[in-house]
């Protein structure tokens, strides 16, 4: 049940926001994606434990190894698959900003603990891969974007934005789960982070309506022909990386579909804090959502069956 919840909210949320986006607009207006994210990374930090963390002398490696192709090979791929299929500058944005988030809250953990992977490497590199991603993604983007039309960010300015609603959520709920001194906490909490995801793209999608009439049949193929290119370029570059480092198949496995996943949240956080029209960008996020989460259940799944 749990893991069909995020993927059937999205669907509503993009039916809901062509066929009622009155109350996306309105919580657009009254600051409610800037509330909305800042209660996913609180919940996020509430969610995250700290035991069973002492994972042997290649964490170090493994983490750098992870970091430059997450972090920053990623964006730099993004901006190569826009310039070749010659995307227009707002669907280039978007495939740019999702190649350059750092990964997924949850679905990576998730569908590494159905591969038959160590669930405890892949949240440490979920939660260092976060943290870190709040530095290096304001100066990649700058980059990238540059490099993909004329848009300027403040690269300061995002930067601030990501600590204030990203950074101290997070640790303020990471403080709370450490004070109150819970081993575990419920998995319903998950629940919250996933509606609070919807409602982000709900939101955003109501205040965007227009962008999806204004892309034709053969630029949604497009889309998807990109997207499917980056996710499954970061999937075969984390595969031989883990070959490289001579990983175990459980670590392999964690960083394989942790390192190539992207978070939609803080796509959607840095769209909303970028000067631009930025309509059509989110729907190349949404896409790259999707297929990210279809091919890595299905590869986690034949993964989990080849093992067993």
């Amino acid at each position: 049940m749990r893991q069909f919840f995020l993927p059937a909210g999205l669907l509503l949320a993009v039916l809901f926001a062509l066929l009622l986006p009155g109350a996306g607009i309105f919580l657009s207006d009254y600051s409610g994606l800037k509330i909305l994210v800042f209660i996913i990374f609180l919940v996020s930090g509430y969610q995250t434990g700290s035991k069973g963390l002492s994972l042997g002398r290649q964490l170090l490696s493994l983490f750098l190894v992870a970091a430059a192709i997450s972090l920053i090979l990623s964006p730099l791929l993004g901006l190569f698959i826009t310039k070749l299929i010659s995307f227009s500058l707002p669907l280039a944005m978007g495939l740019i900003i999702i190649s350059a988030v750092p990964p997924t809250l949850s679905s990576g953990i998730v569908i590494t603990e159905v591969s038959g992977g160590n669930a405890v490497l892949a949240l440490f590199l979920t939660v260092s891969l976060n943290l870190l991603g709040i530095f290096t993604m304001p100066f990649m983007l700058d980059f990238c974007l540059k490099a993909a039309g004329p848009v300027d960010i403040d690269q300061t300015a995002l930067l601030l934005k990501m600590l204030f609603f990203v950074l101290l959520p997070f640790a303020i709920g990471k403080l709370t789960r450490n004070v109150s001194g819970k081993s575990k906490v419920s998995p319903n909490w998950s629940y919250v982070n996933s509606s609070c995801v919807i409602l982000v793209v709900y939101t955003s999608l109501s205040t965007s309506k227009s962008a999806f009439s204004g892309l034709g049949l053969m630029e949604y193929a497009t889309i998807l022909l990109a997207v499917a290119l980056l996710h499954l370029l970061l999937l075969a570059i984390n595969h031989q990386a883990g070959k490289l480092l001579h990983l175990p198949a459980p670590d392999r496995k964690a960083l394989l579909f942790v390192a190539s996943q992207k978070t939609l949240p803080i796509s959607v956080a840095v769209l909303a804090n970028i000067q631009f029209d930025t309509g059509s960008a989110i729907i190349v996020c949404l896409l790259f959502h999707f297929f990210q989460l279809f091919v890595d259940s299905f590869l986690a799944s034949s993964l989990q069956k080849k093992t067993a």
